[in-house]
């Protein structure tokens, strides 16, 4: 439904290719450190946090903190934290790469927007380090062993829990939470995301049973690529009631990835009630709306396709998080039900 990352599945010119991802006083906000209000007493107590690359050790409570994950400061500013630093959206940001949700998070905290790197050709370790942080996040990210060493020789790091890209959005706000030693607030938030969600259940029982595929086209083949089961846009559409096709388990998908590829000539294997697809632009949607074959599909012909060309909405959904789920979800949801119904 988004921007795929760079240089392991690219988020630069293949970041295209499947986009369609406190409070602290003014005076703290810069520091990474929580505010007077979100402070908890006692000492801290040392955290072992294991992952992909190792095992991280945090021996002291954090004081500038650093994501370098697609959603990682969005978990953290809903525990009341921060980031002194964290990658540019340069797929679906603002005009100087913030996303909508994290910046309504950091003026809600009175905090100060952090500082921008730019994570497309890879995590940029200098200028990481320039930021002087004492902890470093990459819980939902790509980031690659020789980039896990250098930054490990900077401050504490953690990497993505088990597959690059893969780490659910429950498992990521649980882990930054024990990292930073908020782990009862980190259930308390994954706890409230997920009665959100079970709220658009209620709503949507028409949801329950129906089957979906989701993804876009790849710009660079023309290919069709779909999320395979396990991705986070997959287990958000889940979560919802709905069920992946069949289908998607024959998807090839290369090792670590979390999408494989299917020809446009074989679209009519695509056997979904509900087909969600993320266009780049609305060229790219013509473009396969108009060829011969997509008009054969089942989801197509029947009224269950929905396609996107919103690039915040798209991120919003691929790398789905506490803040950006109530941002998106509402719409999605609404389409969804219209698409269940075969009226989209």
């Amino acid at each position: 439904m988004a921007a795929t990352p760079s240089r392991r599945a690219g988020l630069t010119a293949r970041a295209a290719a499947l986009a369609a991802a406190t409070a602290l006083a003014a005076t703290a906000c810069t520091s990474g450190t929580a505010a007077p209000e979100a402070e908890g007493g006692g000492d801290w107590e040392p955290v072992t946090i294991e992952h992909a690359h190792g095992t991280t050790e945090i021996t002291a409570e954090p004081q500038r903190i650093v994501t370098v994950g697609w959603s990682d400061e969005a978990a953290l500013l809903e525990l009341g934290i921060v980031p002194v630093g964290m990658a540019e959206s340069t797929y679906a940001g603002d005009e100087d790469g913030y996303l909508p949700w994290d910046l309504d998070k950091i003026e809600e905290l009175g905090g100060e927007k952090p500082e921008l790197f730019n994570t497309d050709d890879g995590i940029p370790v200098e200028e990481v380090a320039a930021l002087e942080p004492d902890l470093i996040l990459g819980v939902q990210s790509g980031m690659e062993e020789d980039e896990y060493e250098q930054l490990s020789g900077v401050a504490p790091t953690i990497a993505y829990l088990d597959q690059p890209w893969m780490t659910s959005w429950q498992d990521e706000v649980r882990t930054i939470g024990e990292a930073v030693g908020r782990p009862d607030e980190a259930d308390e938030v994954v706890a409230g995301t997920e009665s959100y969600l079970n709220g658009l259940v209620e709503e949507h029982p028409e949801f329950e049973g129906a089957s979906f595929a989701a993804g876009t086209l790849m710009p660079d083949t023309g290919e069709l690529g779909f999320y395979i089961n396990g991705d986070p846009r997959n287990a958000l559409l889940e979560q919802l009631g709905l069920t992946p096709a069949p289908f998607l388990e024959d998807i090839d998908a290369e090792k670590d990835a979390f999408y494989g590829t299917m020809s446009q000539e074989n679209a009519e294997d695509i056997d979904a009630d509900v087909l969600v697809m993320w266009f780049n632009s609305p060229e790219d949607r013509e473009s396969l709306e108009d060829s011969g074959v997509f008009g054969r599909v089942r989801a197509v012909k029947d009224g269950g396709f929905i396609g996107y060309e919103d690039r915040t909405e798209s991120m919003a959904i691929s790398s789905p998080n506490p803040l950006s789920i109530p941002w998106v979800m509402d719409g999605v949801a609404e389409d969804l039900s219209t698409a269940v119904e075969g009226e989209a």
